[in-house]
């Protein structure tokens, strides 16, 4: 890290005089006339980028920016000639002006979009690479979503959005056309990277408001990646938000409430099936015997449905306050938010207060400069806390409350579960704590500088600090704790990082050409540190985890201590060229540098390049007036990942406690090994696109066929015992595969005219196939971390349940695997006749293969309907809810426990679903709890109405629009795992403890908060 320090201690000053120029409003170069202003769409108001802004009868031009303004240099009496793809062309003569504002009408028949492609824009019609663009009114879709990304479920095609549980305010885990490395899917080594207004963004995105999006932009392909290098690797999300506009100030409140409630219950034996259970189980005396309360409330018909009493109602709400507004020279935008979102069980909940200003200010007649910054305070209660187990697992016959109408605590007295606590104690005051508060600045700064026309500098500075405190308490008589004692713990860490970023960018068209030459040299660090101790016996409950000092006994667990630091150094260049709108060509050459790398392997060069066709510009098109835009992409890159640690090339040391003595000591061993070899992991991409549009757009959409290659993989790669390495080593070895094919269609089935009834749908669908192609050495499988060669990455391995043994199988079960009937059969793979490891076999793929959006919006008379729809098909899920698995007895069928409703065996109804109850069924038990992933789903159904605008005109308000929106209104359909008594097919949490091999921490279906149903009601207003 010390060449990382060095530099920029010598280029801090560089900087900063290099900013102090800029504001000191460098003048104009030349006598000519500055002239200044805001494109604007004449009927929504809003700003257009990327409007071509000539001097009539000249070459002389400019663009305008994201924010629709620009600024050239012309005689006092020239003409401009403001022309945009969509639009009808405006001519203005100057006329010794120097502000001139325009807006600009609409030509529906050709309308296309700007978009951002990192480091600038580009018209959707010059793209090479394969994008994906959603606006804030497609977010406002679904507006229950904590983060934008939940947003975007099922909305673009090859990016696969699922969640990685169901508490509130809990992430997601994104996947842009797959996995390319091989890893655990905490360890974020297939995470796509995301920009923030053009900073990378390092913290969580549920920390980012959705309110304030102006637009998502999806980077898919190499050729559209490459310029952010290593970290573009596995695609780039750009975030961009809302800024000032010129014109008067507008004051804009958005704001929702609404109830949440559970989808429904999970489906458990009620007290009469609880009790045949009991009754037929040969546990033993223990588990089949009644205890006195459970006998009374047989005697009685009394039942306790220990869901209906623990579940709640929960809340969400959200509160947005925003003002923008500006003059030609200085645009403001201010906005402030609050959001809350809790559950159906106690003392889990999320709340996130948000502050963001951006301010664009004009210094002269060639500089700009701008500052965003956006502040965070996220809280999460009760992350961790989980009574889902004393829930699903307590007998229906057990009472919850004693005769005096107090919570009964111990409820199972007098069985083997009496050490069970009432998970109703979650509701009492100061009894546990568990809290998560992470407070978050992300700030960027820029200036601008236009050197010549068509020439400017742009230094971008990034600084992004978030800092983390983590507490939990729990008092002896907690739900989680049987009486065993309280305890608490600290976790803090904070993290920071900044980014500096030199931006050399020319901008010309001549004639008919346009050139857009980009040279960007930049440098990201960031730190991160990471303290925590636990504590055991606290003296006085009420303390809480507040001051651990107060306890008995202090520790500080291994790994409770960290640090690290790392470094990237990289310059790129990209040219963008384009001949009389027909063909385009994209060229992109970076370099990165990473202190994480080891000696001789920091650096590496990407190259990227695509072409671009517009078939529709062409003569011989001319005849087919029905499509409106035919372009032909392709386009080839090299990316890389640099997915490891921050020390792993140095090897690492690992604290162990040895007997020595009376009191033992402490010593250190190795735990990992140094690799002086550790190099990029590489992956090549190919895709080839169309896009198209029909009947003047009423049918636009876009086909993509990708393929990647990735080679060099970064594995930990298990070392033999013989090693005496009790850890890993971490290597480039190995080659995975991805490949497929993506679509996405817009239609407007009807075009609504003079405010009457339209409709328009949007269709996304995405196939992904991907291949382990390589392990290391000769290896084929690596069964401890789930990798076959052939195989995806994300794979269920584990023996194939065939049925149930039955009675007249006596035989054949006790020789081939020493069952008896009512216990679990298993096929014999390798055909040995007897049940081994090598009966093992590669289930099916944990990822969809192909997954389907749809979303459909009908208007009328200021009425609005939208519904949207995902589906996934094909793959398999795991839920830990339904495996019969040692350390999982919620579905034992021990005859002591009660569990989820299955179809159990015995003599008199030979199921082959599950075994028989008695014993605590482990031997194969997990494969007891593999679905087909396959489902349809409502996302949401959106209700809304625009109040005409001559009602409002008294009042001083500019729009008012009210809705009510259903968030996850039904469950699943086509879904085996809901027709078993699932819940919901979507992974709700990781859990590694799964029996099965090599499953480690990926995401299953696991028994968590409960799936909630959402019902809102919102407004819009803008004064």
């Amino acid at each position: 890290m010390r060449i990382f320090t060095i530099f920029l201690e010598r280029r801090l000053g560089i900087y900063a005089v290099m900013f102090i120029l800029l504001l000191s409003g460098l003048q104009s170069f030349g006598q000519e006339l500055g002239v200044s202003g805001t494109v604007l769409d004449e009927e929504t108001n809003e700003a257009l980028p990327g409007v071509t802004v000539l001097v009539k009868g000249t070459s002389t031009g400019t663009v305008t920016d994201i924010d629709g303004n620009y600024r050239l240099s012309v005689s006092a009496d020239a003409v401009l000639a403001f022309s945009f793809v969509g639009y009808n062309l405006k001519e203005i003569p100057v006329n010794n002006q120097s502000v001139i504002d325009v807006t600009l009408s609409a030509n529906l028949t050709s309308l296309e979009e700007v978009v951002v492609v990192g480091y600038g824009t580009q018209k959707k019609s010059d793209l090479t690479g394969s994008l994906i663009s959603v606006g804030s009114k497609e977010l406002a879709d679904v507006p229950a979503a904590v983060d934008f990304s939940s947003a975007l479920k099922g909305r673009m095609a090859g990016v696969n959005i699922q969640t990685t549980s169901s508490r509130p305010g809990a992430g997601t885990q994104i996947r842009i056309r797959g996995n390319r490395s091989l890893g655990s899917d905490e360890s974020g080594v297939n995470d796509p990277l995301i920009v923030l207004d053009g900073i990378p963004y390092g913290g969580k995105i549920s920390d980012i408001n959705p309110g304030d999006i102006k637009s998502v932009n999806v980077l898919k392909d190499a050729s559209a990646t490459a310029i952010y290098g290593s970290r573009g690797a596995n695609g780039v999300i750009l975030v961009t938000t809302k800024r000032g506009e010129n014109g008067a100030p507008r004051l804009s409140y958005n704001g929702y409430h609404g109830v949440v409630s559970e989808l429904d219950h999970y489906e458990l034996f009620n007290a009469e099936e609880y009790a045949n259970i009991k009754q037929v189980s040969n546990f033993g005396k223990v588990g089949g015997q009644f205890t006195p309360t459970e006998l009374q409330s047989m005697a009685e018909g009394r039942e306790t449905d220990w869901q209906d009493l623990i579940y709640k109602r929960g809340i969400i709400s959200n509160h947005e306050v925003s003002l923008t507004g500006g003059t030609p020279s200085t645009q403001y935008a201010i906005s402030g938010g609050y959001f809350k979102q809790s559950t159906v069980l106690p003392g889990q909940d999320y709340s996130r207060l948000n502050l963001r200003t951006a301010l664009d200010q004009e210094v002269g007649a060639r500089v700009k400069v701008g500052l965003t910054s956006m502040s965070n305070l996220a809280t999460t209660n009760g992350e961790g806390a989980n009574p889902m187990f004393q829930i699903l697992t307590l007998s229906p016959l057990y009472n919850a409350y004693t005769d005096g109408g107090e919570i009964n605590e111990l409820p199972a007295v007098g069985s083997v579960e009496e050490n069970l606590r009432n998970p109703l104690l979650m509701y009492r005051e100061n009894s546990w704590s568990q809290k998560r508060r992470r407070l978050q600045t992300f700030n960027s700064l820029y200036g601008e500088i236009e050197i010549l026309d068509g020439l400017k500098y742009r230094l971008n500075v990034g600084l992004d600090f978030w800092q983390e405190e983590y507490g939990d308490f729990y008092g002896a008589n907690t739900p989680f704790r049987n009486g065993s004692g309280n305890t608490g713990s600290v976790r803090n860490q904070d993290s920071w990082s900044y980014t500096l970023e030199n931006l050399l960018i020319y901008d010309k068209t001549f004639g008919a050409h346009k050139i857009n030459l980009t040279g960007l040299y930049s440098v990201q660090e960031r730190e991160t540190n990471q303290s925590g101790v636990n504590a055991n016996s606290i003296f006085a409950e009420f303390l809480e985890y507040y001051n651990l000092s107060l306890a008995e006994t202090q520790n500080v667990p291994d790994g409770a201590f960290s640090y690290s630091r790392w470094g990237l150094v990289s310059g790129m260049a990209r040219l963008n060229y384009g001949f009389q709108d027909r063909f385009n060509a994209t060229v992109t050459v970076r370099s990165d540098g990473s202190s994480r790398l080891s000696e001789g392997n920091k650096w590496f060069v990407y190259p990227a390049g695509a072409l671009s066709w517009n078939l529709h510009n062409e003569s011989f098109m001319s005849g087919m007036t029905f499509i409106t835009n035919l372009k032909l992409r392709t386009g080839l890159g090299r990316t890389s990942n640099q997915a490891v640690n921050p020390y792993d090339a140095l090897g690492s040391l690992e604290r162990r406690r040895y007997n020595y003595g009376d009191d033992g000591a402490y010593g250190f061993l190795v735990q990992s090994l140094p690799n002086a070899n550790l190099a990029w992991e590489f992956t090549t991409s190919s895709n080839v696109g169309i896009d198209f549009g029909l009947f003047s757009n009423l049918i636009t959409g876009s086909l993509d066929f990708y393929k990647n290659n990735t080679d060099n993989v970064l594995q930990s790669r298990n070392l033999p015992i013989t090693s005496g390495v009790p850890g890993s080593f971490r290597q480039n070895i190995g080659k995975t595969e991805g490949k497929g094919v993506e679509l996405m269609l817009s239609a407007t089935i009807v075009e609504p005219k003079n405010n009457g009834f339209g409709w328009n749908v949007d269709f996304n669908f995405t196939a992904h196939k991907e291949t382990i192609v390589e392990l290391y050495d000769t290896l084929t499988r690596d069964v401890n971390n789930g990798w076959f060669v052939g195989s995806p990455v994300n794979v269920i391995y584990d023996y194939k349940k065939t049925g149930v043994w039955q009675l007249g199988e006596e035989d054949a079960a006790t020789a081939f695997d020493n069952r008896s009937p009512g216990d679990i059969k298993v096929a014999d793979i390798n055909g040995n006749g007897i049940r081994d490891t090598e009966d093992r076999t590669i289930l099916g793929q944990l990822d969809p293969k192909s997954t389907y959006g749809f979303t459909s919006r009908f208007s009328y008379q200021g009425f609005d309907l939208s519904t949207v729809l995902f589906a996934r098909v094909g793959g398999k899920l795991v839920s830990t809810l339904y495996q019969m698995r040692a350390g999982n007895p919620v579905n034992s069928l021990e005859g002591r426990r009660n569990g989820p409703k299955v179809d159990y065996w015995t003599p008199d109804n030979p199921t082959n679903d599950y075994p028989r109850t008695g014993n605590q069924q482990t031997q194969h038990g997990s494969t007891t709890g593999y679905f087909n992933a396959s489902y349809l789903k409502v996302r949401s159904i959106n209700l809304g109405y625009k109040i005409p605008d001559k009602l409002l005109e008294d009042y001083g308000i500019q729009s008012l629009r009210v809705y009510f929106t259903v968030d996850t209104p039904f469950k699943a359909f086509f879904s085996d795992y809901v027709r078993e008594g699932g819940l919901d097919p979507e992974p709700s949490g990781r859990d590694g403890a799964t029996d099965t091999p090599g499953l480690g921490r990926r995401l299953v279906v696991t028994p968590n908060t409960p799936v909630t149903r959402s019902f809102i009601f919102g407004v819009n207003l803008t004064l």
